[in-house]
This record gives structure tokens, C-alpha cells and sequence, in this order.
């Protein structure tokens, strides 16, 4: 059941009208949540909801028993035994095979014939997501930043909770649970934010995002014929393909969750509009970026401080190969993650990785805008190369295919221009108000309410003229 299909929107009117008519208390609501994210997860994936249900259990156990326990070796062991069984399950449903394939090379080496046959692993949808939930879970209540145990009830509604479970955000417990505590009451105006920032999502996901992956689908499968600037056109659709599908699910996420009074953690913050790296990742999954921050390099940053500024580039570097390696078991996600966390090392040896950005709400860009933005968006456009590619030796292809005489060339593949409008038409909304929590928050507030309908209503109508077969999203393979 896709956020952008018909049957989800019967699905979310029938639970939504349930949720505010026999809500008559939070108790209900949640139980009403927990419900919903289990029929909804089912529709994705009924064969494994048990496992979702199971270790959703145990780590409630867990995290009681790291809670009660008074000594701290206590503590450490029913954390590592939690964070453990997350980990096994996240690494055999995601990555066994991979680890056989690659013990396999490995032995091919030395020409053993015998090998470790592989095996056909259905993998569970949203593991990523609900797993590093589980894990924060017990990691904040083992340091202290979650002071109260929730019921089984509300916690079980934390890691299933619908809109996110299938691409995030990763919410942390703490502030999602504040919201479980209180009865959820009907808000116009919180209403009228929620539609518009879910009208927001599907014109980036229906319009602009499954409209280029029509065009880049194709372009991938005959790269090996195309030219160096055909190449790198498609590098650039790509980019902007997966920024708006994946943002375009966390607008529609945020939004669902606005109607149903609940407040979850921002993903994105106009990354194509990042000026140097290390303001690009604060800008780019935040919620998996401050996770991996606050669990992953802060530690390591710690760990290795007696280094200087070479430590700094280790624990960037390593915890930049988890970034990859969460992605997917491929090589190309890891070498991916790899040159993300390289891309950091000038900003550290000259001191300027923590630095504020400047920037300005105006239209017309300053001069440091104008150098610093063409250079970062092309900067990650070529890192894409790496993400997109099925494997090492496609993104080496083209690569080399980028960077020969060819690129000089005019683009031999074609591009409807009606898709580079609408993407500019995106881009610029989102430049122009790139201070707001998204782009049509608040959007020709002040003019004429004609005018600010009509403009609304321009956007269903492209969102009906461009309507496609629905495809799924992009982060939802990881």
C-alpha cells in the first residue's frame, strides 16, 4: 500500500474518521495507531509482522530490564544482549548473502571449487528504519535521555507507526512519545498545514520524481552507447529524482502525521541548495545523519580525540562506511560512503567543518551562493554516480564515460521539456522559500484568497495531468 495510491487514501480516511470519532482518549487513539501501522504494514509485508511484533517485545523487555537493573555491569549486558539481536536479524535478513558472495571470491582466490551456496532471503520492508528505532530506544535509556518507561502499548506505536515505518524519519522515543500522552484533538489549522504539505510531497514524488525516473530508467540501461554530457544530464535527474521522491515521502509522512496530531522529526532541509559537504549531510537524511552522529562519531570522535584532526577523519570516515553499508549490501553503496566521508578531510584540516554557513532569505543569491551552490550540487550529482549504479564496474563505465572527450558533445538523448520545467518550477519554489518548513507553507498567505486557491489548485491539476502508473519509493528498498 503506497502513501501515493488510491487504496492507501481509503485506508487513511476509514482510520482517520475511527481515530477522531471513537478516540475518546489517548489509550483508545494509540490503540487505534497500533491497529492501523499493523494493517498497514501487513499490506506491505503480512509474512513478516510477526518478526515486527516479536523483537518489538523483546526490546520492550530489554529496555525494562536495563531500566531496573542496578548495577552497571548489569546494564551493559542487557544492552549489548538488546542492540545484538537487533543487529543479527538487521545483518542476515539484509546482508548474508553479501557476506557469503564475498567469502566465496574470497576462496575462489586460492581456486576452492566448494562453496557456500547463497540464500533466497525475502527481505523485510522498513528493517532499516524500525531496527535503528529499537536500537536508539535502548541506547537513550541505558544513558539516562529517556527518564521514563513507556507502556508496551505507546512504545509498540513508536516503532510501527505508519507514515514512517517504511522510509523514516527515524524519530527518536522521547519526543514522538510526548505526543502519545495526550488525547489528540482535532486542529483546523494544523488540518489545513497537513493537506498542504502532503499536496506538497505528491507533486514531488507523482510530477517530478516518477516523471524523471521514466527518463533516467531508460538512460541507465543504455549508458554504454551515451556520450559524456548525456551521462552526466543523467546524473543530474537522478539527483533531483531522488531528492524529490524520498523528500516528497517525508513531506507526505509529515503531513499524515500533522492530521492525525502527531509531530515527527524533519528529514530534509533543501540539500540541493547546500553550500560546502558538511553543510549538504545536515541538510540530507537528517534524521539518519543525527543518529549516526550521536551514536556512531561522537563516540568514535571521543575515542580517537588524542589523534587531533586525523582522528577527526577517522571516526568521519568510518562512520561514513556505516552510512554506505546501511544503504545496502553492495560494494558501490559502500565505496559511496567511503568517498562521503573523504569529501569531509579538506574541511577538517582547515578547520571549517563546524563552521556556520551564511546564508540569506533573499531571492537573487549573494556572490558566495552563487560559487558555493553550483559547486556542492555538482559535487554530490557525480557522488550519485555510486548510488545509482547496480554495481562497481557500471559506476567505472561511467565514470570513464563522464570524463572523456565526449562530454564536450551536445547530449545525444532526448529529454521532454516539459519534465525540466516542472523540476525548475520545483526548484525554484523551494529557493524562494527555502526559510519555511516547506515550500507552499505559506505561500501567497497574503494575497487574494483566489489567487492563493487557485494556485493550490494548480498543483492538483499537474498532479492529475502527470499522474503515472504509481511506483514505489526509492528509500523504501533500504
Amino acid at each position: 500500500m503506497l502513501l501515493n495510491s488510491y487504496s492507501f487514501i481509503f485506508f487513511f480516511i476509514a482510520l482517520y474518521f475511527i481515530y477522531y470519532l471513537c478516540g475518546k482518549t489517548s489509550k483508545i487513539q494509540n490503540i487505534i495507531l497500533l491497529i492501523g501501522s499493523y494493517v498497514f504494514y501487513s499490506s506491505w509485508s503480512w509474512e513478516f509482522l510477526s518478526l515486527l511484533i516479536v523483537t518489538t517485545g523483546v526490546t520492550y523487555f530489554v529496555g525494562n530490564k536495563i531500566k531496573s537493573a542496578e548495577k552497571e555491569k548489569a546494564k551493559v549486558l542487557w544492552l549489548r544482549s538488546g542492540v545484538f539481536m537487533v543487529l543479527v536479524q538487521l545483518l542476515y535478513f539484509k546482508y548474508f548473502n553479501f557476506f557469503i558472495e564475498n567469502f566465496n571470491d574470497f576462496l575462489n582466490l586460492f581456486g576452492v571449487k566448494d562453496q557456500l551456496g547463497l540464500l533466497k532471503i525475502i527481505f523485510p520492508i522498513g528493517i532499516s528504519f524500525y531496527s535503528f528505532r529499537m536500537i536508539s530506544y535502548l541506547l537513550d535509556i541505558r544513558n539516562n535521555k529517556l527518564k521514563e518507561i513507556p507502556s508496551l502499548l505507546d512504545y509498540a506505536v513508536f516503532i510501527a507507526f505508519f507514515p514512517c515505518i517504511i522510509a523514516g524519519p527515524i524519530d527518536r522515543a522521547t519526543p514522538f512519545l510526548k505526543n502519545l500522552k495526550i488525547k489528540r484533538e482535532f486542529s483546523s489549522p494544523q488540518f489545513t498545514d497537513g493537506l498542504k504539505q502532503i499536496l506538497w510531497g505528491l507533486f514531488k514524488k507523482l510530477v517530478v520524481a516518477d516523471n524523471i525516473a521514466g527518463i533516467t530508467s531508460q538512460l541507465f540501461d543504455s549508458y554504454h552507447t551515451l556520450n559524456g554530457s548525456a551521462l552526466l544530464a543523467g546524473a543530474v535527474l537522478y539527483f533531483i529524482q531522488l531528492y524529490s521522491d524520498f523528500s516528497g515521502y517525508t513531506d507526505m509522512a509529515i503531513g499524515i502525521s500533522k492530521l492525525l496530531g502527531i509531530k515527527i522529526q524533519p528529514n530534509f532541509n533543501y540539500p540541493l541548495f547546500a553550500q560546502n559537504v558538511a553543510d549538504y549531510w545536515r541538510r540530507w537524511h537528517i534524521s539518519l545523519t543525527s543518529w549516526l552522529t550521536e551514536y556512531v562519531f561522537t563516540p568514535l570522535s571521543i575515542h580517537f580525540r588524542d589523534y587531533d584532526k586525523y582522528g577527526l577523519i577517522m571516526a568521519i570516515i568510518i562512520n561514513f562506511l556505516v552510512v554506505g553499508f546501511w544503504h545496502g549490501a553492495e560494494w558501490h553503496y559502500i565505496v559511496h560512503g567511503l568517498v562521503s566521508g573523504i569529501m569531509f578531510i579538506p574541511l577538517i584540516l582547515s578547520g571549517k567543518m563546524n563552521k556556520k554557513i551564511k546564508t540569506s532569505n533573499n531571492f537573487i543569491p549573494t556572490k558566495e551562493e552563487m560559487k558555493n551552490i553550483p559547486v556542492t550540487f555538482i559535487l554530490f550529482t557525480l557522488l550519485m554516480v555510486l548510488f545509482f549504479s547496480k554495481d562497481m564496474e557500471m559506476a567505472t563505465k561511467y565514470y570513464q564515460g563522464i570524463f572523456s572527450l565526449s562530454f564536450f558533445q551536445l547530449p545525444n538523448f532526448p529529454i521532454q521539456k516539459e519534465i525540466i520545467a516542472v523540476s525548475l518550477f520545483m526548484i525554484l519554489l523551494e529557493w524562494g522559500n527555502r526559510d519555511k518548513e516547506y515550500a507552499i507553507k505559506e505561500i501567497l498567505v497574503e494575497k487574494n484568497i483566489v489567487l492563493r486557491w487557485g494556485f493550490y489548485y494548480v498543483l492538483v491539476f499537474l498532479v492529475f495531468l502527470f499522474y503515472i502508473a504509481p511506483k514505489g519509493f526509492i528509500y523504501a528498498m533500504f
